[in-house]
This record gives structure tokens, C-alpha cells and sequence, in this order.
């Protein structure tokens, strides 16, 4: 066993002891009233008063009420100190032992002080006496077995050494009585503890539950001030770097143009003109790049704000279709659009242009040469407007349509292999259609293909045209 399950193991020993001797101590004050008035109560019947039961010396009875009374006094001070005190469990247990040894050898000195030869009545009203004791023994010190068998072993054994050696009809019955009843009380404290024990584990087990939930809810709290302080500062590195890199990048994309229109006087070779496109077009990749990682960063952030208003879709949708319609007629493509007679969208002009961008463009890159493009809008029964772009490209595996919509999540595309997709143009679209409380999805569909599915809300719509 190594030092630290040792470590382990004697903290869970002494959590258990530390509760076991609350428990025990919590009983004292009731100890404290209760003995000497149980003590005094025997002044009535072997007082004098009746005389049946045996007379005992007045003087013998105040020593019996005497010690009873300081034993009132001990568990009093041992309750104060075992509030209070900040030695271990171990020395506070070691001391009640004590304490309880004492307290059993008082009762059954008590006994024995009491005791009348021959008197089978006396005889019978101390073993009630030591029953009652016993069985209050066996229910508030069960909680561990060695503290009760400090408590009751001493008193029993002076009860049953007194019997046994007694001359009456009661002493003899009670000695062959004293074992049994023994056995029985001791059964009935395993038993209690046992249910104790399993109250103390409930106890227990929702302590460590509740620690564990704290644990886990400050590691949350501190996590999630850890990203939103991460977020923080890639947002402001995005922006940042993202203006650092549009202004020298603008100045190369219009130098590039120049040479490629042969703007800059004289004739350009055709070869240099090829280079200057593709600067030009590689440099407007990188644009679109910093531009979408920009959009996303202000989303995430929080910061990206859109101005709503009431569009014609029928206008919104052709003016997204005229900027891709190029590339799709050189694939051979084409692009057939369905818009409802009166469908109103309000949305931010600037944010549903580049959703369809985005969802167009995915479109037509994934077709193949010779496909066809469909894009509909139309109002839903419960107010909703709903866009759909279908393509008839090879649709996307049933483990990547989870991870769509993250940001640089990329899906290859078997028709189009030279296609340098940012992986950001999803993360986007989804970013914005939430900013208008919409929702976005993909499907398969079964003869192939996929389906794009853009819905904004019933508020969104206007049932009327303008």
C-alpha cells in the first residue's frame, strides 16, 4: 500500500470516527439531566417509604445520587470541550472511552451499593433498572460497537456477578437471564448501526456529490472565463491582423489589375498579364479569407450587428444569383429559381446576400459539369419563410453533416479538386442566420444531392407584396 492510499484510508477512518462521535456526543446533555434524576428516583422506593423493596442507609443512596451527579458534571464538561476543542478525533474518542468507562462502573457500583441479600423485590426492581440502563446504552452508543461494549460490559458484569452469587429466586433468574438478555441487547445495537452506518454512507455519498458539483462548477466558472478571455483576445487579433492585412492586400490586388488591363503605360507581355491574374484572383482569395474570418470572429464575439429590413425576395434571390451565374455557366450548369408571388422577407440586406452567396456557391462547386442549381423560397403554414438551394452534387457523409457548420470544417469535392474553400463559408451562413433567430440544415436527398435549408421566422414574413 502506497504512503498516499494510506493517507486515504485514514482520512476516511477518521471521517467516519468524527462522525460516529458527533452523534455519541449530541446525546450528552440529554445524559447529564437524566442520570442523577434516575438516580434520585431510586431514593423513593429504597428510601424507606417502601419497605418491601428494602431499606437502604440514606447515606449509601446520597453517595449513589453523589456520583451520579458528578457524572452529570463530566458529561457536561466533556460536551463544552468536545465543541470546542481542536485536538484530532482520535484523542477526543480515546477520552470519551474514558469517560463511559467510568460512567458504567458508577451504575454498577450503584447496583451493587444497592443490592439487598434475599429481597427478591430489590432484587427485581435493580435489574429493571439495569435493563432500562442497558438498552439506553444499546441504542445511543451503538454507533460503534466499542464505545458500547465500554459503556455496558463493567455494569454488566458487577449485575450478573451479583446475581449469581445472590440467594434469592429473582437473583438466580436473573443470572441465567443477564447472558440472554445480553445477547439480545448487543443483536439489536449491530442492528441499529448497521442502519446508522448506512445513513452516514447516504450522507456521505451526497457530501462528495456536492463537493464534486462545486469542484466541477468552479473548473466550469474559471474554464469559461479562460475562453471568454480567449475569445476575447483572438477576436481582437482577427480584427486587427485582419485590417493589417487588407490594406497592403488591396494595394496588390489593384496593382495586379493594373498590369493585367496594362494600365500601367506600354504594352504588358501576355505572360506577365497571366502572372498578374493570378495574383489578382489568388489575392482576392485571400480577401475573401480575412473577410469571412472577420464576419465570424464579430459573431462569435458578439459584436456583429445587422439592421433588418423588408426585402422582396424575389429581387434578393436574383441579385445572388447574377454573381455566381458566371461560374456555373462555365461548368456547363444551371440555376432554376422558384420564388412564392408575395413573399417578404426582414432581414438584413447585406447578411441574406451573403447567405446565399455562401449556400450558392457550395452549390455550384460541388455539381458536377452539366448539373443543375435549384433555389426556392416560399412561404411555410406556420408563417415561416423557407429557403432551399438543391444541388446535384454527391452529398455529404452522414458523420460529416454534424460537423458542417464549424468553422474550416470541409467536406472534399470530388468535382471540383482545385476549389480552395475556406471552410468558414458555413460557420458563416449559420452565424448569420442565427443573428436573425433563424434556423439553417442540410440534407441528403435520396436520388442524390443535397439540400441547403434556410428558415427565418413567421415575424420575418409579410404575407403581402409591397
Amino acid at each position: 500500500m502506497t504512503a498516499n492510499s494510506k493517507q486515504i484510508t485514514r482520512h476516511d477512518e477518521d471521517r467516519w470516527l468524527q462522525a460516529r462521535v458527533d452523534l455519541i456526543v449530541a446525546t450528552l446533555p440529554l445524559t447529564a439531566v437524566l442520570n442523577p434524576v434516575w438516580a434520585g428516583l431510586t431514593i423513593i422506593p429504597l428510601g424507606g417509604g417502601f419497605p418491601e423493596f428494602g431499606v437502604i442507609p440514606l447515606s449509601t443512596l446520597a453517595a449513589v445520587v453523589g456520583l451520579h451527579l458528578l457524572n452529570s458534571v463530566f458529561a457536561t464538561v466533556f460536551y463544552l470541550w468536545a465543541k470546542r476543542t481542536s485536538v484530532g478525533v482520535r484523542h477526543v474518542f480515546a477520552a470519551f472511552l474514558v469517560l463511559q468507562l467510568w460512567v458504567s462502573m458508577t451504575w454498577g457500583m450503584g447496583v451493587l451499593l444497592s443490592w439487598e441479600e434475599g429481597n427478591s423485590t430489590n432484587n427485581t426492581f435493580l435489574a429493571l433498572l439495569f435493563i432500562g440502563m442497558t438498552w439506553a446504552l444499546a441504542m445511543t452508543r451503538s454507533v460503534h460497537l466499542l464505545v458500547l461494549a465500554t459503556g455496558t460490559i463493567p455494569m454488566i458484569v458487577m449485575f450478573w456477578w451479583r446475581a449469581a452469587t445472590g440467594s434469592s429466586e429473582a437473583a438466580e433468574v436473573f443470572a441465567y437471564f443477564t447472558p440472554i438478555f445480553t445477547a439480545y441487547a448487543w443483536f439489536m445495537a449491530v442492528s441499529a448501526r448497521d442502519r446508522v452506518n448506512q445513513l452516514l454512507q447516504t450522507r456521505f455519498d451526497l457530501e462528495d456529490m456536492a463537493k464534486a458539483l462545486e469542484t466541477a462548477r468552479s473548473e466550469a466558472v474559471a474554464k469559461s472565463q479562460e475562453a471568454e478571455a480567449a475569445s476575447a483576445s483572438k477576436s481582437a487579433f482577427v480584427a486587427n491582423m485582419s485590417h493589417e492585412l487588407r490594406t497592403p492586400l488591396n494595394a496588390i490586388l489593384g496593382f495586379a489589375e493594373l498590369i493585367e488591363r496594362q494600365g500601367v503605360g506600354g504594352e504588358v507581355p501576355s505572360q506577365y498579364r497571366g502572372y498578374a491574374r493570378d495574383v489578382r484572383e489568388s489575392g482576392e482569395h485571400l480577401l475573401s479569407l480575412i473577410n469571412d474570418m472577420l464576419d465570424v470572429a464579430k459573431i462569435e464575439a458578439g459584436r456583429m450587428e445587422i439592421d433588418p429590413q423588408i426585402l422582396d425576395a424575389a429581387e434578393a434571390v436574383d441579385a445572388a444569383v447574377r454573381i455566381v451565374a458566371h461560374r456555373a455557366e462555365s461548368k456547363g450548369q444551371c440555376i432554376n429559381v422558384e420564388i412564392d408571388t408575395g413573399v417578404r422577407l426582414h432581414a438584413d440586406e447585406r447578411a441574406f446576400k451573403q447567405i446565399l452567396l455562401n449556400l450558392l456557391s457550395n452549390a455550384v462547386k460541388f455539381s458536377p459539369e452539366g448539373g443543375r442549381v435549384a433555389i426556392s423560397c416560399r412561404a411555410q403554414p406556420d408563417g415561416a419563410a423557407r429557403v432551399v438551394i438543391e444541388d446535384t452534387g454527391p452529398g455529404i457523409p452522414a458523420d460529416k453533416v454534424a460537423t458542417l457548420f464549424r468553422p474550416f470544417s470541409r467536406v472534399d469535392n470530388r468535382y471540383d479538386s482545385s476549389s480552395n474553400g475556406t471552410g468558414l463559408g458555413l460557420a458563416l451562413v449559420r452565424g448569420l442566420v442565427a443573428l436573425h433567430d433563424g434556423k439553417v440544415w442540410v440534407e441528403n436527398k435520396p436520388a442524390g444531392g443535397l439540400m441547403a435549408i434556410v428558415e427565418f421566422p413567421g415575424q420575418s414574413v409579410a404575407a403581402q407584396a409591397a
